[in-house]
């Protein structure tokens, strides 16, 4: 017996060990099945049954809200975890994504390191599988050292292969400028795409297009549409904006108690932003159910979906798009007026929409260093898409500690218009206005700051 064991167990062990590197290798699939193409609810029965690949891939639909499913973070975190105890690498991307997101800046760069080193990602990505590809360019974006045009090539292969998110989020990059030269049409080509294929982020980033007039004709109530449509797929920051729309009242009748609802779902979402700006308007909204009229926060400021929407406009609305600055005087200043010109400007600028009389009352005074004077004459050039002149106006306004116009100045160098791109100037102008107590520059700091670190990230790359 021992020597029969002797003669024949290395035969065995190797066979077993052949057979075991066969039935464990990790996460494969036929080039017949994929999570992409095979229905939903086979996707899921698979999961239930353990199979680690698709229990990573079905986490990664709950956080992006591919394949029609709403995103779902409770849904993606359960299926992530289950993936991850089994080495899955979308488990351990789609988890390093959401400790990112809570800013356990360690735990997550840690996950990207194991997904990267010991999951079988690489094999994957080069059997040109979209979510390993897409999982790929998400360690090379958000874990250093980041390379984005290693990320760029790996998001356009998934996107090439259907995977919505890979659409969406390429697009985005194309949007923001992040990683790769901004092109508003690319952007537009690859968030249409996603958006085809039921993608909240692509329809998030369609609608500010359509809401900015950013590679596409202006039309605020197509961009309404698909804010909406993302915003009912739990989209944090379509939930945010609409948040904010209704709180300010921008392209839609202001009401407070919509605007809680999503900021509030937004906030529940993950949106840090959300969970700041919904204690704010809570307190308002309860102030106006008592009745308590006395309480006013200024909300006369603009969000930053509506200040883009002037890059390439000029304009808020389709009124403001038939005022031209250079139309003539139909009358003569009146005494009144010359007399209190700044007032009058407000005016003519609120009631008649008449841009040209409100610019011959404030030239005066803003040349002799009225500070209201000056920002509200860098509005109306703003407006008009006159930029070289409305930074010259707000420059001076803002130089005098008005921090609306240091709001409108960072706004200038944060969209490069009439002026080179440039996040340190805007981070430099909404810091300032954000100081000053400006309510709305806060929010736009944050964003600004987010593009200046990955501008500051990507220059650093290697």
């Amino acid at each position: 017996m021992i020597c029969l064991k002797d003669r024949y167990f290395p035969v065995n062990i190797q066979r077993l060990t052949t057979f075991l590197a066969l039935l464990f290798t990790v996460e494969t699939t036929s080039s017949s099945a994929s999570p992409l193409t095979e229905e939903l609810a086979l996707v899921h029965g698979k999961a239930q049954a353990g199979d680690a690949y698709y229990q990573g891939a079905l986490a990664l639909f709950h956080r992006y809200g591919e394949r029609g499913l709403n995103i779902n973070l409770v849904e993606a975190e359960k299926w992530a975890r289950l993936a991850a105890a089994k080495d899955s690498a979308f488990g351990l991307c789609t988890l390093a994504g959401i400790e990112l997101e809570k800013g356990n800046s360690e735990r997550g760069r840690y996950l990207y390191d194991e997904a990267y080193l010991n999951s079988g990602l690489l094999a994957l990505a080069r059997d040109k599988d979209p979510l390993a590809l897409f999982c790929l360019s998400m360690i090379e974006i958000d874990n250093p050292p980041r390379n984005f045009p290693k990320a760029i090539r790996h998001l356009s292969q998934s996107a090439d292969l259907g995977l919505a998110a890979a659409q969406s989020t390429l697009g985005m990059l194309y949007f923001t400028g992040v990683g790769v030269k901004k092109n508003s049409q690319i952007a537009i080509r690859w968030c249409s795409k996603g958006a085809r294929l039921h993608s909240p982020l692509g329809m998030f980033y369609l609608g500010m297009a359509y809401s900015v007039g950013d590679g596409i004709d202006y039309n605020e109530d197509i961009a309404g549409r698909w804010l909406r449509a993302a915003a009912d797929r739990n989209q944090p920051m379509a939930q945010l904006t609409l948040g904010m729309k209704y709180a300010t009242g921008e392209g839609v009748r202001r009401n407070l108690e919509a605007a809680v609802g999503w900021l509030d779902r937004a906030s529940s979402n993950g949106s840090s932003e959300a969970k700041l700006q919904l204690r704010k308007y809570r307190v308002l909204l309860e102030h106006a159910q008592k009745g308590e009229s006395s309480t006013r926060i200024d909300l006369d400021q603009r969000s930053l979906a509506q200040i883009t929407a002037e890059k390439t406009s000029g304009n808020l609305n389709n009124q403001d798009k038939n005022v031209s600055v250079d139309a003539p005087m139909l009358s003569p200043l009146t005494p009144r007026e010359l007399a209190d010109p700044v007032k009058y400007a407000r005016k003519a600028l609120t009631l008649g929409k008449n841009s040209a009389k409100a610019i011959r009352l404030l030239k005066g005074p803003a040349r002799s260093g009225d500070i209201e004077a000056s920002r509200l004459l860098g509005t109306v050039y703003y407006r008009a898409k006159e930029y070289e002149q409305a930074r010259s106006w707000f420059q001076s306004s803002a130089k005098g500690g008005d921090v609306e116009a240091q709001r409108f100045l960072g706004m200038i160098f944060f969209l490069g218009q009439g002026v080179d791109q440039d996040y340190a100037q805007a981070s430099h102008w909404l810091g300032k206005a954000s100081s000053g107590g400006d309510t709305q520059a806060p929010r736009y700091l944050r964003i600004v700051d987010q593009f200046y670190k990955s501008e500051t990230i990507s220059s650093e790359t290697p």
